[in-house]
């Protein structure tokens, strides 16, 4: 008999109580179905007199008594999570929910890791006991959280949104610059021609994982939040995504899969999700990505996940290749490669297909 864990119930029963009062007020809000600890649980779009703000936030939610301590409510977390929400498109919100005496408080965790000093004392965030999280005090929260599109608009003149931008060695600057690209620019088509065409500048850059869950929002994923003046117009879309596919470099795809961490993958809630959906836009895609992984120049890891890439996108079509492919490159990888090629290579011709995420 299949078993669901208490804690997933009292998680479930947070993120029912932050949607209700949400939708209460009359705004957006959506989940994200993904198994995955650092990654968001919803999304809430603000909407004021039944028209959307374009506004919106991401909500890391938190239930449980172990959130709780001596009456004050506190997000746990550690750096792999604070480097993840500073590297986030949108303003990050934590909200905690106590089952036992059904309250529910908020904090502004973006505005928070602003004003963090260069050395950390705890990775614990404490929730301020003023910022209730019910319909009473709702138009307090959404208050706030509008307040972004004024900070996100001190850029919003094109020509300093792009010198923002351009800073690359200047990370808060340069992080300001992709946001305010995203949050005031994004239905220019201009705006993606500069994304794209300067993308491959960012290898090995630490907001390279901003900069592809951005241009993510072109082709778009299953895990993207939807919602009316909030994403990327279609003309303008379907025009960034015909760019996208005309500039797909190889230089460009390399860039992209350096992005991949080893330990999240292509899985559903990484940054592996968000390569995978650009790069399967890559012209001529089989025999390019194929030219990459018998390449022996290009370093060994970067060749793995341009394989899996490739195997994930063919498995479908045409798995007696992928498992060709497979045993063909396999030899060229390190011993604990060739161990996890092998699997690959068993699990295609036992199921035909194999799940990545």
């Amino acid at each position: 008999m299949t078993q669901r864990p208490i804690s997933a119930g009292i998680a479930s029963v947070g993120i029912h109580h932050v949607g209700k009062i949400t939708s209460a007020c009359n705004c957006v809000f959506q989940t994200i179905e993904q198994q995955n600890d650092i990654g968001n649980d919803a999304y809430i779009e603000f909407v004021i007199d039944e028209a959307s703000t374009g506004c919106c936030i991401a909500a890391q939610i938190k239930s449980g008594s172990s959130y709780v301590q001596g009456g004050k409510f506190v997000i746990p977390a550690d750096e792999k999570h604070f480097e993840y929400w500073r590297s986030h498109i949108l303003p990050i919100c934590g909200i905690v929910y106590d089952p036992e005496s059904g309250m529910a408080r908020w904090v502004d965790i973006t505005g928070h890791l602003a004003q963090l000093k260069t050395q950390l004392v705890s990775f614990t965030i404490h929730v301020p006991e003023e910022n209730l999280f019910d319909e009473d005090h709702f138009e307090i929260f959404r208050k706030h959280f509008l307040e972004y599109r004024s900070r996100f608009s001190d850029a919003a003149h094109f020509g300093n949104t792009l010198a923002d931008f351009a800073q690359l060695d200047d990370l808060p600057r340069c992080r300001n610059g992709i946001r305010a690209l995203f949050s005031f620019h994004r239905n220019r088509i201009e705006t993606w021609y500069f994304v794209i065409a300067t993308m491959s500048s960012f290898r090995d850059h630490p907001l390279l994982t901003m900069l592809a869950a951005t241009l993510c929002h072109v082709p778009g994923h299953m895990d993207i939040f939807w919602g009316p003046g909030n994403i990327i117009s279609e003309p303008v879309r379907k025009q960034a995504e015909l760019l996208l596919k005309r500039m797909l470099s190889r230089d460009l795809v390399l860039t992209l899969v350096s992005a991949i961490e080893d330990e999240g993958g292509i899985g559903r809630g990484t940054i592996g999700q968000c390569v995978h959906s650009i790069v399967a836009l890559t012209p001529n895609r089989r025999t390019s990505l194929e030219s990459i992984i018998l390449d022996g120049s290009v370093p060994e890891r970067l060749r793995y996940w341009v394989l899996i890439l490739l195997v994930e996108y063919e498995q479908y079509r045409d798995v007696g290749y992928c498992i060709a492919i497979t045993r063909r490159v396999a030899g060229s990888f390190s011993e604990d490669d060739q161990d996890r090629l092998s699997g690959l290579e068993e699990a295609l011709r036992k199921h035909g297909y194999v799940d990545f995420s």
